[in-house]
C-alpha cells in the first residue's frame, strides 16, 4: 500500500514574500517541509509514495529526482486543485506526526506566521529528538556543524543556528531565533522571534524581531509587509550558493596545472613566494605565488586549489588574517563568504593582492553582486590582464 500525501495549494496567498517553490519546498528548520515527509516514508518503511500536487508539480517532480535519495518509488501526480487528492491522502501541511494547526492561512500574512508556527513545532520537536548532524549547545540551542559563535554572543534557546553560519560578538540570539546555514550575522545583532535564510548577511547594530529575513528583504510576520533594504551594509544577499567548483572547471584546472607547471616555472625564474590564506569555508590553506612573470604564471599554483574546490577561476582575491585589517568591518561579511578566485575584478583595476589598500572595494562589490554572471568584456580583459606582464609588485603577500 502506497504513502498517499496531499500539498496544499496556497500560491495565490504567497503575495508577500513570493517565494519561487511550492510551500512544501519552503524550509522548516534545516531541510524542506517535503524532505521532513520523505524520511517520514523511509521511517514507516514504506516503499513506494504517491505525492498529489496541484501547484507547480515539474517543481517538485524535479526536486526530488525520482526519489533516489530515499530509495523509494515516488510519484508526482498532478492535479487540478488540492481537492481533487485521495480522501486517504495525509496533507503535507505541518511536520509529520504533529497536530493540524487551529485553521488554514486566508491570507498573506497569514500564511507567514502559519510557516512561522511550523518552525516553532520544529524546533520544540527538536528538543525531545535525538541529534543527528546538529549538536545541543551549552545553552540549550541547537548548532549545525562548522558553525562560528562568538564567546561574546549570548544565546538565548530555543534556538537554531545552521551548518556554516556565523554570530558575531555581543549578538543576542533567541529565544525562537532560527539563524539557517551559510548566514553571517555581525556584531552586535539581535534576533528573535525571527528566521533569517540561508546565505544571508545581517548588518552591525540590527536588531530583527517577529522578520523574515531573507537576502536584501525584510519581511514583517505581523504586519505582513516587505521591505527592500538598499544598504548592503545592514541587509544583503551572499554568493556562496554559485561558489562550489563544479567538475568540469575542476578538471581543467588541473589539466592546466599539469601543462604550465614547466612554462610557468621558466617565467617566474622559480622565485616563489608561501602564505597562509582563509577560505570562505573558514579553511587555511598555504598559498604559493611567483614574484616575477606574467600573472597567470604568478597564480599557476592557485589552479591546484580550484582542482581541490577550495577555489573558482573568477572571484575574489585570496586573503589572509592580516588583510582583513585593511577592510571595514561592516563590509568583510560578504565578502569572508565570497569563494576566491585566481583572477578577481580587482585585477582590472590593477590590484593584484588583497594587501593593495583599495583591493578591498573591489572585492566587496563583488562579492555582493546578485548576479553572478561577469560579462563577457570583462572576462576578455581580465584574460589580458592574466597574460600581460603586470608591473605590481607582488612582494605585498609576504
Amino acid at each position: 500500500m502506497p504513502l498517499r500525501l496531499a500539498a496544499p495549494d496556497w500560491a495565490a496567498l504567497d503575495s508577500i514574500w513570493q517565494n519561487p517553490d511550492p510551500f512544501i519546498l519552503w524550509y522548516i528548520g534545516n531541510q524542506t517541509l517535503l524532505c521532513h515527509w520523505m524520511d517520514e516514508a523511509v521511517r514507516r518503511g514504506v516503499e513506494e509514495v504517491e505525492i498529489y500536487v496541484a501547484d507547480r508539480p515539474a517543481e517538485v517532480r524535479a526536486w526530488l529526482d525520482e526519489g533516489t535519495f530515499w530509495s523509494r518509488r515516488i510519484k508526482v501526480i498532478p492535479i487540478g486543485r488540492e481537492g481533487e487528492a485521495p480522501a486517504d491522502a495525509e496533507r503535507i501541511a505541518v511536520l509529520p506526526g504533529e497536530v493540524p494547526l487551529a485553521a488554514d492561512p486566508v491570507d498573506a500574512s497569514a500564511l507567514l506566521q502559519y510557516w512561522f508556527e511550523l518552525q516553532k513545532k520544529w524546533l520544540a520537536q527538536r528538543m525531545s529528538a535525538p541529534a543527528q548532524l546538529d549538536q545541543v549547545h551549552a545553552s540549550g540551542g541547537w548548532v549545525g556543524p562548522r558553525a562560528v559563535i562568538s564567546p561574546a554572543a549570548t544565546l538565548a534557546p530555543p534556538f537554531w543556528i545552521g551548518a556554516g553560519a556565523r554570530i558575531g560578538a555581543q549578538c543576542k540570539i533567541g529565544p525562537n531565533a532560527f539563524v539557517s546555514r551559510g548566514a553571517i550575522i555581525d556584531e552586535d545583532v539581535e534576533i528573535e522571534e525571527a528566521f533569517v535564510t540561508h546565505d544571508t548577511y545581517v548588518g552591525k547594530h540590527t536588531r530583527v524581531g517577529r522578520k523574515i529575513v531573507t537576502g536584501k528583504f525584510l519581511i514583517d510576520l505581523q504586519r505582513g509587509g516587505r521591505v527592500e533594504i538598499g544598504e548592503r551594509f545592514i541587509l544583503a544577499p551572499l554568493s556562496n550558493r554559485s561558489s562550489r567548483s563544479k567538475a568540469g572547471e575542476r578538471l581543467a584546472a588541473l589539466a592546466a596545472w599539469l601543462l604550465l607547471a614547466p612554462l610557468a616555472e621558466a617565467l617566474t625564474r622559480g622565485h616563489w613566494v608561501e602564505r597562509e590564506v582563509e577560505t570562505c569555508d573558514g579553511e587555511k590553506v598555504m598559498l604559493r605565488t611567483g614574484e616575477a612573470g606574467p600573472l597567470w604564471a604568478r597564480r599557476w599554483p592557485w589552479l591546484w586549489q580550484i582542482a581541490a574546490g577550495r577555489m573558482r577561476w573568477i572571484g575574489v582575491l585570496p586573503r589572509g588574517h592580516e588583510d582583513w585589517s585593511q577592510m571595514p568591518a561592516e563590509l568583510s561579511g560578504p565578502v569572508r563568504n565570497a569563494r576566491a578566485g585566481i583572477f578577481s575584478l580587482a585585477d582590472l583595476h590593477a590590484c593584484h593582492t588583497a594587501a593593495d589598500p583599495g583591493e578591498w572595494i573591489h572585492a566587496s562589490y563583488q562579492a555582493q553582486r546578485v548576479d553572478p554572471k561577469i560579462p563577457r568584456q570583462v572576462l576578455r580583459n581580465l584574460w589580458k590582464i592574466a597574460w600581460s606582464q603586470c608591473q605590481t609588485a607582488p612582494s605585498a603577500t609576504k
